[in-house]
């Protein structure tokens, strides 16, 4: 199980705040599991349907590595 960070960039304060979590429960890899993470948090903590200043770090001190909206 892995577990995904999730945060929005807050332009107008120049800050990145941490809004949640998302748990990846899948037991293989598939060719689309961050995309699919990023999906399921940008329709879980978007506040509005164009609010896509969201994205997603892995929690593993190994894999640190961004992915996500705009």
């Amino acid at each position: 199980m892995k577990t995904y960070s999730v945060y929005r960039v807050e332009y107008l304060k120049n800050k990145t705040v941490k809004i949640g979590k998302v748990l990846d429960r899948r037991q293989r890899e598939r060719n689309n599991n961050a995309a699919d993470m990023l999906r399921l948090a940008q329709s879980k903590y978007a506040n509005s349907s164009i609010d896509s200043h969201i994205f997603i770090l892995r929690e593993s001190p190994l894999q640190n590595l961004p992915f996500g909206g705009v």
